[in-house]
């Protein structure tokens, strides 16, 4: 028997023990068999009410079977499939309600036209223990135990714990505060102690050259004893050493990056000016004032020509940063904050992409973009509790129930994590009416690609009243009408056609952040 047979097979109390054995099996090691066994349990529980309802979230090749009469009288099944369903619920394996955990020892917070070779890191990733290897540029990673270390050049660092580094090759200057008192750096023929200092060091090959800015290192060498190592002293085993000159300070990094952000912010500007006049787009938002907008509610469409009754009114939600210092974007916290517009139209295609800083998935459904209610031929963009992007459109026939499940739901893998949030992402979704195909791309790489098996080719899309980061006009009754964004979001464009993997691309690299 195939999964959704057994999970039948439990829930109308005719399984039997090798399958009850088979069914635990299965739902301990997989989540998406976990959340089949929920939707069937709820469809089932729906049904004794109301045989014609069909409930749940995710859709299933085959239609729910009908009830036989006498089931309806067994509370005492009833009441074990929901113990049953609750344990599985609160199961520890890969349980929605769990804590997020990271294994990050460091996150790499900064960085300036730095190439690593194998490992496509970015600034705001948490690093793991790992060894990094810089061929250009610089970084700075910032451990978890208060340290921080800048990277310059070729450079090989392997980080050990929050604790530990070691220099293997290149040049690095280390900051430890007082509560990072102890951290240790090791290089070829020593290793170093730091009691809450500045230092510098230089390795190549065997030879290690440190340089001590402020404060005081312990210098542990072979058959040496430790030796103390103060303000402006050095230690080296190379025939030349570096001097302080040689090391760039911390405070030129700082203004270096401010030069690099201010200039991807106008590199993106003049990107900006040519994608608004793609005639494809229905609305293309960059969270940008008009200088005679006093309220400032109004989320201006630049779309060229402009179509102002496009444009979008901000309620609630507040003004903040952007992915660069004086680019806008707008925030969202509470469950009354929301972008509301009214797109006119029918499409036979759209592709959506934004950029986004999302500070928590709190909720079972986080908005992007939804329209008010679900009506015929609306799309919903939202993400999802386990961190998956989840797209899905309805088509109800008409002499069906409205609560009846006719939407087609696509979700992504899980690409929303710990050490994701809080840090700008691109995401981008495109569904054509003809085949029905869905694709789902997060920071440009494709995360999700399904046709529903519920499509029918040529039906019209339509959005109408709608909002960014909220839900306007939930359907009533629903059990989930809080989805409001935590986050930010920093550009948003709608278009009325399929945009390309290469087009997605070229979005990703001319917006990102560095």
């Amino acid at each position: 028997m195939n999964l959704e047979s057994i999970i039948h097979a439990q829930l109308d109390g005719e399984i039997t023990p090798e399958q009850h054995t088979q069914l635990e099996d299965l739902l301990r090691g997989d989540w998406q068999a976990r959340r089949l066994y929920l939707e069937l349990a709820d469809q089932h529980a729906s049904l004794l009410q109301q045989p014609n309802l069909a409930t749940g979230r995710l859709q299933t090749k085959t239609s729910v079977r009908s009830v036989p009469p006498w089931l309806k009288y067994r509370a005492p099944a009833l009441t074990a499939v929901a113990a049953f369903t609750l344990a599985f619920i609160f199961w520890p394996k890969e349980d929605l309600s769990t804590e997020a955990t990271s294994s990050g020892v460091a996150m790499l917070s900064q960085t300036m036209d730095a190439e690593f070779v194998q490992s496509p890191l970015r600034s705001g990733d948490t690093i793991t223990p790992r060894t990094i290897k810089l061929t250009k540029g610089l970084a700075q990673i910032e451990f978890f135990s208060g340290a921080t270390a800048l990277i310059e050049g070729t450079a090989e660092i392997e980080i050990v714990s929050a604790w530990e580094a070691r220099c293997i090759s290149g040049r690095v200057r280390v900051h430890v505060p007082p509560a990072a008192k102890g951290f240790l750096m090791h290089a070829p023929g020593m290793k170093l102690e730091d009691l809450g200092t500045e230092f510098a060091l230089n390795v190549k090959g065997q030879a290690s050259d440190v340089h001590v800015f402020d404060g005081e290192v312990i210098a542990h060498q072979r058959e040496q004893a430790p030796k103390s190592l103060t303000e402006g002293m050095s230690l080296s085993s190379a025939k030349q050493a570096l001097t302080a000159q040689d090391f760039l300070p911390i405070s030129e990094l700082h203004g270096l990056i401010t030069q690099r952000q201010q200039r991807r912010f106008e590199q993106w500007q003049e990107w900006s000016k040519q994608a608004r006049t793609d005639p494809r787009l229905i609305a293309y938002y960059t969270f940008k004032h008009w200088a005679d907008d006093r309220w400032d509610r109004i989320i201006n469409n630049f779309t060229v020509p402009p179509n102002k009754k496009r444009a979008g009114g901000a309620v609630g939600a507040r003004w903040t940063e952007g992915r660069w210092p004086g680019k806008e974007a707008l925030e969202f916290k509470r469950p009354g904050d929301r972008v509301r517009m009214n797109l006119d139209g029918t499409y036979s295609a759209l592709t959506l992409s934004c950029w986004v800083k999302v500070d928590s998935v709190d909720k079972k459904y986080n908005s992007l973009l939804l329209t008010d209610g679900y009506d015929n031929g609306e799309p919903h963009w939202q993400i999802y509790e386990d961190g998956s992007l989840m797209f899905s459109i309805m088509y109800r026939p008409a002499d069906a129930m409205k609560s009846a499940k006719f939407n087609q739901i696509y979700y992504s893998k899980p690409i929303l994590t710990a050490d994701s949030l809080g840090r700008w992402h691109h995401l981008a979704v495109t569904y054509e009416n003809t085949n029905g195909e869905v694709i789902q791309y997060f920071d440009a790489q494709e995360v999700g690609r399904e046709i529903s098996p519920l499509h029918q080719p040529g039906r019209d899309i339509a959005f109408g009243p709608c909002e960014i980061g909220n839900w306007g006009l939930p359907t009533q009754n629903h059990e989930s009408p809080i989805r409001n964004l935590n986050g930010a979001i920093d550009e948003f464009a709608i278009y009325h056609a399929v945009l390309s993997p290469s087009e997605i691309h070229q979005q990703f690299e001319a917006g990102k952040p560095e």
